[in-house]
């Protein structure tokens, strides 16, 4: 009889460690792992696809979801979400806990595009009458608004963005094109390049140690080629 009740309570012991230590196992394997994305179109149909290949090749099944360049910032300093697609390294000053891969992920042309009838150079951002249509001002171009005496009409989306200035309801907008969209150009013939700049994949820094892994997949990943056309699903919410 005693024999039995210390074998009983042997196995039970032996059950509830083997619990106990499977249980932060299971959490960390189905812990979501979440990368913010904006609307625009080389994100949504080249970035994303990439990066769910590459992380998907080392064992994590990432969610992508849709928030506003600011606010993902704000999040991924604090650690709420995981990552971000892609953003210049000089938006990140003011979040020491946001780290890059080391290998730039995008080259991108800064540009204003003007409507057809306009002057399409840096000097209208003095014309006090006129209105320019950007996504972060603060954020992304404070260098060259700081000083300017132009209206800002503020968008959270490059789809809004875009279709707002197609209505002529903005004079001018900032917009990004990179190697996958650059021949949507063309749409945009008064336009002037301001600058070109380096995009880089972003990390909390509490995932730090997947850098050289996650380098690596992502070499692979685009010199395979075969994540192009790849539907993702995203949310946004």
């Amino acid at each position: 009889m005693i024999r039995n009740l210390l074998n009983i309570l042997l196995i039970s012991t032996l059950f509830l460690l083997f619990t106990n230590s499977f249980i932060p196992h299971v959490l960390a394997k189905d812990k979501t792992f979440v990368i913010s994305y904006v609307e625009h179109e080389s994100i949504i149909k080249y970035y994303v696809p990439l990066l769910d290949a590459a992380y998907r090749s080392i064992g994590i099944e990432p969610e992508f979801v849709l928030i506003s360049d600011k606010r993902a910032l704000k999040l991924l300093n604090n650690g709420e979400i995981d990552a971000d697609t892609a953003k210049t390294s000089e938006t990140l000053s003011d979040y020491p806990n946001i780290i890059t891969l080391p290998t730039a992920i995008s080259k991108i042309e800064v540009t204003l595009i003007c409507q057809p009838h306009l002057i399409c150079d840096l000097s209208v951002l003095d014309d006090n009458k006129k209105i320019l249509g950007v996504i972060g001002a603060k954020d992304f171009y404070a260098n060259l608004l700081d000083v300017s005496k132009i209206n800002i009409a503020e968008f959270t989306s490059f789809e809004i963005l875009l279709k707002v200035f197609e209505q002529q309801k903005v004079d001018y907008i900032f917009s990004v094109f990179d190697e996958y969209n650059k021949m949507t150009q063309i749409r945009y013939p008064n336009r002037f390049v301001i600058e070109e700049k380096i995009g880089f994949h972003l990390l909390n820094e509490k995932h730090k140690e997947l850098i050289p892994q996650l380098e690596q997949a992502i070499k692979e990943t685009l010199a395979k080629g075969d994540f192009l056309g790849h539907e993702v699903i995203v949310s946004n919410h």
